[in-house]
């Protein structure tokens, strides 16, 4: 048998405070709990995580890092031009599937960590100013990226918190509203943000995102 990584040990960890956190609340999460969890002694726990909040700290994190690469994977994959960004996240409605139940208990166990600490939720504000930034870039006309971005936020807070179901029916509908406001992939910009740039005495979409996320 080979021996778990740090890395690989670390993720069980947090994957096994999500669940104490998902079962029984924010509250009840303790390094005993969560080293019963993992199946593993509370010192190999504190080897890797010396207090709760360091722990609390590491599901956000690592949501916040997940969200980013999952969104970086899919952006890299989209074709270049107007509206990118703003495919990139539609494209996260043509599979349901896509949204597990493990993306939907980190998520909620991080809703929980955030109301008892909203301290921790730099991680996660870092992430969502680089997707700005790409929105920014995007090449649309004003309200049209901030309309997709706040459907997609929708959709997750129905599933997350359980306000109703989100399936595939409901993903199409939405989606179909949403493409018509997009140009096609590999559409020029469109004229409107042109003259809205020459006007402001600059270019539309000049905000970019620098190595490591940060502006």
């Amino acid at each position: 048998m080979t021996r778990e990584t740090a890395a690989t040990l670390r993720d069980r960890v947090l994957d096994a405070a999500e669940a104490v956190v998902v079962r029984q609340g924010i509250a009840n999460l303790t390094l005993d709990a969560v080293a019963a969890e993992a199946g593993m002694s509370k010192g190999g726990l504190l080897h890797h995580y010396h207090t709760k909040d360091r722990l609390v700290e590491g599901l956000v994190t690592r949501c916040a890092e997940n969200w980013r690469a999952c969104s970086t994977r899919a952006y890299e994959c989209a074709a270049a031009g107007p509206g990118r960004m703003a495919r990139t996240l539609l494209s996260h409605l043509s599979d349901a599937e896509a949204w597990t139940e493990q993306c939907q208990r980190s998520s909620s166990a991080v809703f929980a960590a955030l109301a008892q600490n909203p301290a921790l939720i730099e991680p996660m504000r870092a992430v969502y100013s680089d997707l700005r930034d790409r929105l920014a870039a995007d090449g649309l006309p004003p309200g049209v990226g901030e309309t997709v971005v706040a459907a997609m936020d929708g959709l997750w807070l129905y599933r997350v918190l359980g306000l109703r179901p989100v399936d595939q029916q409901l993903m199409n509908r939405i989606r179909l509203v949403l493409e018509p406001l997009l140009p096609a992939p590999g559409a020029g910009r469109p004229k409107g943000r042109r003259v809205a740039a020459r006007k402001r005495g600059g270019t539309a979409g000049s905000a970019r995102l620098k190595p490591g996320g940060r502006r």
